[in-house]
């Protein structure tokens, strides 16, 4: 799972001024067209055109713009004086394209509009802001959040603790657009996943009353649940490590959407169909919701309570988070709270269902003075003692000697040298990001009903107002992103990762692009975006909206075939020599296809040269050859490995995306 301005303490307000070099912020096309600032310029895109409109700057100066794509999905790509690209943005098909970028150095920038993949249309490019980067943090913030302010669009509330007091908290944009209800700094937003250092708390409360065990089996609990032969415990559901299947990768491929009406028994059903577990108990981290929702459940069976009321009584109402409550039923009315809202392909914004079922992996809607109350029980332990708060905040050991970077329902890792407690959330629209410093009880909070929001903004913000507890950068992508400068790669060694990669990822095999293009390499991975990535030295890429590494191992020759992509863990990359299939080769793969475990069709069939999958109540999409009997799909199928009898007779197939692997379709 994942997700107007009130100001609580005072500091020093820094000018912010909004300056140009071509007078009164003069947007000037190369083609001799020129628009003030806050005036639209239209263009017409045909598939091999590139806009340039150009831009003089100061350093140090803050952007923000978008593109309104009418009938044209566009990407837009930002250079620096030197003709070095700076920012790439290629978000939604439709609608605003926002882009924001700092000028390090004087001079002309260029801003360039081009079709996405060939296509053409009409679109208008209007520039918002030109302004000094602000140097006070709470107007740093300002700015970060542009492109969820103003009244037309779902916003955020942001909230910096220190020392126990919220110093810091505004909100930005609407909570609720049809209403014209303002994001403020008491709405109440649904965290989505933060929600789970609540369930790990429930559970260890309940371990204090001498109910159970964290090294319970959790059949002890809800014996309905298969034996596989292996004992999983409460401690390796709240560690991610139980070998269950992942409750919302798994339902897509049976068909099932994210806001379509789920109960929280699918969860036990699922794991009853499950026919083993995808890996032994303890010994591989994979973040799994399923087990979060099983706890939740056993909450109820033990305390004797429902788990709404168990939340409110042993732990929201001791800390006086009043205004927190935990949704039990998809569509409860919860006064005061942020309706989530999903961009529209013909462009504008639609109201978007929560998660069902989430209860205990998700559900919880509150406020940020209420997670101030949360983040002050890291320090004192009103609420199961520093006991509880040393369990939810050690990470758990593999039996192969592997520390995760997670406890007990809480991410523990570190930033610039100072311990960290953080997790993310994400409903279906809702995007959270929480973090706690207990080595100067610090914190921040970031949620927003926008389902476009990143959350890395958080950790920006983080970086901002906790500057003076935290030691320099250490390594040249820190450097990079405290200067705004990049590191470098050469020409050469970007052109040489370019090709089709598998991912060895939790024993699935996914199947990874890298391009390069005008100066940049592009990750794309099957089923997502393409993304492009940073230099963080001559030999490494990163993707800093994910927090991942690529390392290269290059040849003498500058060649190279494998790499190691770090996210977390560190799983191999080996390159994929393209092999060409006829439509007779892939007419091999024609047929129908059941899983029994999902209880679900899929029709292969070929169309226009092209093998296509179909389902009830899906749209078809391409199964794409990568190797060998390796295919990819929908992001849902992102790996798809077919089976063949002694006779070299297509049997089946072997499906995964990552949390979920080892799903098996018999051909019938």
């Amino acid at each position: 799972m994942f997700d107007g301005p009130c100001r609580i303490a005072g500091r020093a307000a820094a000018l912010t001024l909004g300056l140009t070099l071509v007078g009164s912020g003069l947007l000037a096309a190369q083609d001799g067209q020129a628009v003030r600032r806050g005036q639209a310029v239209s263009g017409t895109l045909t598939p091999s055109s590139e806009h340039d409109y150009t831009l003089q700057l100061d350093a140090d100066q803050f952007v923000f713009g978008e593109v309104d794509q009418l009938t044209v999905d566009v990407v837009v790509q930002v250079f620096d004086p030197e003709g070095e690209m700076i920012r790439e943005v290629d978000g939604p098909a439709r609608g605003p394209e926002t882009f924001m970028f700092e000028s390090e150095v004087a001079g002309l920038h260029v801003i360039r509009v081009l079709p996405f993949e060939e296509g053409e249309g009409d679109y208008t490019l209007l520039l918002r802001k030109v302004e000094r980067v602000a140097q006070d943090p709470d107007d740093r913030v300002d700015q970060l959040v542009t492109a969820y302010s103003g009244g037309d669009t779902p916003g955020v509330v942001v909230a910096v603790m220190e020392g126990g007091d919220l110093e810091f908290v505004r909100g930005y944009g609407m909570a609720n657009l049809e209403n014209g209800v303002e994001f403020d700094e008491r709405t109440i937003s649904n965290i989505g996943s933060v929600t789970k250092q609540f369930t790990a708390m429930s559970i260890l409360l309940l371990e204090q009353d001498g109910e159970l065990s964290l090294d319970d089996d959790i059949r002890e609990h809800i014996p309905e649940l298969p034996d596989f032969g292996h004992t999983v415990t409460l401690r390796n559901m709240l560690n991610h490590v139980t070998g269950y299947r992942e409750f919302y990768n798994l339902l897509p491929m049976a068909g099932t959407q994210g806001e379509d009406w789920l109960t929280r028994d699918m969860a036990i059903r699922i794991v009853q169909n499950q026919p083993d577990l995808q890996a032994l108990p303890d010994s591989e981290f994979n973040y799994n919701n399923t087990g979060y929702i099983l706890l939740g459940m056993v909450v109820e069976r033990v305390s004797g309570m429902d788990f709404p009321d168990f939340m409110r009584t042993r732990i929201f109402e001791p800390l006086g988070m009043n205004r927190t409550q935990l949704q039990a039923v998809q569509g409860t009315v919860i006064p005061g709270s942020a309706m989530g809202y999903s961009p529209v392909e013909g462009g504008g914004w639609r109201r978007a269902r929560d998660l069902p079922a989430s209860m205990g992996a998700g559900g919880i809607y509150t406020s940020a003075q209420d997670m101030a109350l949360w983040m002050r029980n890291y320090r004192d332990g009103t609420v199961g003692g520093m006991e509880a708060i040393e369990a939810i905040t050690t990470r758990n050991v593999l039996v192969d000697g592997d520390t995760t970077s997670y406890g007990l329902g809480m991410g523990v890792g570190t930033m610039r040298g100072r311990t960290v407690f953080q997790h993310t959330g994400g409903d279906t629209a809702h995007r959270t990001y929480f973090a706690y410093f207990p080595e100067f009880d610090g914190g921040v909070w970031v949620s927003s009903s926008n389902a476009t929001f990143s959350t890395g903004i958080g950790g920006q913000i983080a970086r901002l107002f906790f500057e003076n507890h935290m030691d320099p950068p250490e390594d040249e992508a820190d450097e990079a992103e405290e200067e705004g400068t990049t590191a470098t790669m050469s020409e050469a060694r970007m052109e040489a990762v370019a090709g089709d990669w598998l991912l060895e990822a939790q024993g699935q095999r996914i199947g990874v692009e890298f391009s390069y293009e005008d100066g940049s390499v592009f990750i794309q991975v099957t089923g997502q975006n393409r993304i492009r990535m940073s230099p963080v030295s001559d030999t490494s890429l990163e993707v800093q909206s994910v927090n991942a590494v690529v390392h290269w191992e290059f040849d003498a020759d500058g060649s190279t075939d494998s790499a190691t992509l770090v996210q977390g863990a560190s799983m191999p990359l080996t390159r994929v020599e393209a092999e060409e299939k006829t439509a007779d080769d892939l007419a091999q793969y024609a047929g129908t296809y059941f899983s029994r475990e999902l209880e679900t069709f899929y029709h292969l069939r070929m169309e226009d040269g092209m093998l296509m999958a179909h389902h009830r109540t899906l749209d078809p999409f391409e199964v794409r050859h990568q190797q060998g009997e390796m295919f990819a799909g929908a992001w849902f199928f992102s790996s798809m490995e077919f089976q063949r009898a002694g006779n070299g007779t297509v049997t089946g197939f072997v499906a995964g995306n990552g949390r979920t692997k080892g799903v098996v379709f018999r051909k019938q």
